[in-house]
């Protein structure tokens, strides 16, 4: 008979996975993964696997003839000039940016705080690669922020249609998160004390 603990792990391996999956999809230079950070990420798929961080997926479909829409050229390219995004380059992320934001014009009207912010829906939309520390960061230092949503890369194989992800934390999710981030802050003036008493002890003041 397997062990309770063993369906635990599979459980979360599963999850961590998923996560890995959906925020860290795009191939190609700069490439993230979510096990860069095991501590975040397991929070994070715990609050996932107890239902403390509401995750759903939307099914869409992708539009390879965007740059012909008119209103999601609009949008893009009002957007664009707010971003590091580059507008005519006819590259893939382009298109997939402009999927996104059609995706979700039912939001309102994006602008660009730091993240594309839909102020009036609080929410944020990620197109991209994303860690699960940033979403927590994000959270924390976002005012009125709600729900965050990411669309990973859509060509992806076994998909019949490409998929995107909404994530929601409970307030209980947001004490957790806020709880996680101030003991890593700790930790890390932990460090720098430790840091700077070992200098100190090497370079004698002036």
């Amino acid at each position: 008979m397997e062990k309770e603990p063993d369906k635990k792990y599979e459980t979360m391996k599963k999850i961590m996975d998923a996560l890995e999956d959906i925020l860290c999809s795009y191939q190609g230079r700069g490439h993230l993964s979510v096990y860069t950070d095991l501590d975040s990420l397991a929070l994070f798929a715990s609050l996932v696997a107890y239902g403390q961080i509401k995750v759903e997926n939307y099914r869409y479909d992708y539009d390879n003839d965007i740059r012909e829409d008119e209103e999601a050229a609009r949008i893009y390219g009002e957007l664009a000039p707010q971003t590091r995004w580059r507008v005519g380059q006819r590259s893939q992320i382009e298109a997939i940016r402009m999927n996104a934001l059609k995706q979700l014009a039912f939001l309102g009207s994006p602008v660009y705080r730091e993240q594309v912010s839909y102020e009036d829906a609080g929410a944020v939309l990620v197109c991209g690669e994303i860690l699960p520390y940033e979403i927590f960061q994000l959270f924390l230092d976002t005012t009125g922020l709600r729900k965050i949503y990411i669309f990973p890369y859509p060509f992806r194989e076994g998909w019949e249609k490409p998929l995107y992800f909404s994530f929601e934390p409970t307030g209980t999710a947001q004490r957790e998160i806020r709880k996680y981030a101030e003991k890593k802050r700790e930790e890390m003036y932990q460090v720098m004390r430790e840091k700077s008493e070992s200098i100190g002890s090497v370079i004698p003041s002036l």
